[in-house]
């Protein structure tokens, strides 16, 4: 009999930053602004795990149907602590022979207390860790006594030869891609590093149905992905595909799962483009435009960067096969800044680029971050008046603001020293968008650069606009702002 698989959905911890408040309702209600018809969430899930589909299809292809999800995203009771009676409950009500856990950074602690509990409920499972916090972590969460194996990059290959190890009773010594334990309990990878990745076009179809139907009152949209991959290599960036040009799915199956996700979760959904930088091959993104186009009921979001949108071509294409709103990494308004960190970005070029794109009725919402270590408290609250005047002038609709966070995977964290920071500390709950910085600079400290990011949410609050909390049209927007979700 297959081994039964079950997805741990790892819960992250509430961080209530009261100066959020004001900030996350404005920045709904203009959202909500760009998108008719959407509806408020239910609980804010935002969007499906999308790992959990993702090897879902992997698997159900290689044999392995037997699949459930573990769902324990309300479990938290602090940044690094669980219920754990809830969490047993779980487990026993879902026993499997397999846990597969991909947590964030930030909720690597929360993981490591479900794996021990998972551990101590069914002694004779094995828990599997993975994903963009666990690859660079490989080694520190192989040696942990409650996780079996940690799959290092991506997974569609090496997961199956873990399942299908186990069902030979191999040892996982013998499989590639993964770091596990001797019986000693030192953490060691095998003689093959890793297996090759798949192109977008080898990866089976998901398993659309994973969740229940009302899952769909959970999420924001459904999130798809077309082009698998980024060439560039941003200092902050922890995908496992950077520095990679995309592959790309099929077009006709791109428009295939759409609907298969939105008959099972709702067809009021809209879809959010995952790729990293959405639009990069114009000639590729003719070809989904023209499905698009063609299909009549898809709207959606994506992300590029500047110099994508930039592009006169890019533009119309979006806008004709009904794009409703673009998010831009802008960051920082230090040029100096943008060539260490983000690459041939042009700040120069941001309000031309932008006035284009809003003129022909694009929604742009921007990413900016506070923090960088080649800034000054000034650099920082410049960017902070430069985003400002950006929503107030009309050229951004809104915009999402956090503090520069070095996760394990990006070039700041393992090398910091390069670029003139020193880590103060790993706990990894501290790795939060939310919290202070975890590293200092010969410039400023955590401290002060977290005073920055606290006026600078009040300040593009305002400038986003809107009632205040507590007036009688505020409705549920920004309602997620008090509680956890990822």
């Amino acid at each position: 009999m297959p081994l039964r698989v079950a997805f741990v959905h790892t819960p992250m911890a509430a961080v209530v930053v009261p100066e959020r408040r004001l900030f996350w309702r404005n920045f709904d209600a203009r959202y909500h602004g760009a998108h008719p018809g959407l509806r408020h969430m239910r609980k804010p899930l935002f969007e499906l795990p999308h790992w959990m589909p993702w090897l879902a299809g992997v698997l159900v292809r290689e044999g392995y149907t037997d699949l459930q999800v573990l769902d324990l995203a309300g479990v938290a009771t602090g940044p690094a602590a669980v219920d754990d009676l809830a969490v047993t409950a779980a487990v026993e009500q879902s026993p499997a022979g397999v846990y597969l856990l991909s947590p964030m950074t930030a909720n690597l602690p929360l993981a490591l207390a479900i794996a021990r509990l998972i551990k101590q409920t069914m002694p004779g499972a094995t828990v599997v860790f993975g994903g963009v916090a666990a690859t660079p972590l490989h080694r520190e969460l192989a040696a942990d006594a409650a996780v079996d194996c940690v799959v290092v990059g991506r997974g569609e290959v090496a997961l199956v030869a873990v399942l299908r190890a186990l069902e030979a009773g191999e040892r996982l010594t013998s499989v590639g891609g993964v770091t596990c334990k001797t019986d000693d309990g030192r953490a060691v990878r095998p003689a093959l590093w890793s297996y090759p990745a798949l192109e977008a076009r080898e990866i089976p179809p998901p398993v659309v149905d994973l969740f229940p139907a009302d899952t769909g009152e959970d999420l924001r949209y459904l999130r798809q992905v077309y082009g698998l991959g980024c060439p560039y290599r941003c200092t902050f960036c922890t995908i496992q595909t950077n520095g990679r040009p995309p592959t790309y799915f099929p077009v006709d199956r791109v428009i295939a799962e759409i609907h298969a996700y939105r008959r099972r979760y709702g067809d009021h959904h809209n879809v959010y483009f995952g790729d990293e930088t959405f639009g990069l091959d114009v000639r590729r993104l003719e070809e989904l435009s023209a499905a698009l186009a063609a299909d009549g009921t898809i709207k959606y979001d994506c992300q590029t960067r500047l110099e994508c949108l930039a592009d006169a071509a890019t533009r119309r294409l979006l806008k004709e096969s009904g794009c409703l709103w673009v998010e831009v990494g802008l960051e920082t308004k230090s040029q100096r800044s943008q060539d260490t960190h983000k690459q041939k970005q042009r700040i120069a070029q941001t309000e031309e680029t932008l006035a284009r794109a809003r003129d022909e009725g694009l929604a742009v919402c921007a990413f900016m971050m506070n923090g960088f270590p080649d800034q000054t408290i000034a650099d920082m609250r410049a960017a902070v008046e430069w985003v400002c005047g950006l929503l107030s002038d009309g050229l951004l609709q809104a915009t999402y603001f956090n503090p520069l966070v070095p996760y394990p995977g990006s070039a700041l964290y393992a090398r910091p020293s390069d670029y003139g920071m020193v880590i103060r500390q790993r706990e990894w709950q501290s790795y939060n968008e939310e919290l202070p910085p975890v590293f200092d600079t010969p410039r400023w400290t955590s401290e002060a650069a977290h005073g920055v990011f606290l006026d600078g949410l009040a300040m593009i609050a305002e400038a986003m606009g809107g009632p205040s909390p507590g007036d009688e049209d505020d409705g549920d927007y920004g309602a997620f702002w008090a509680t956890a979700h990822v």
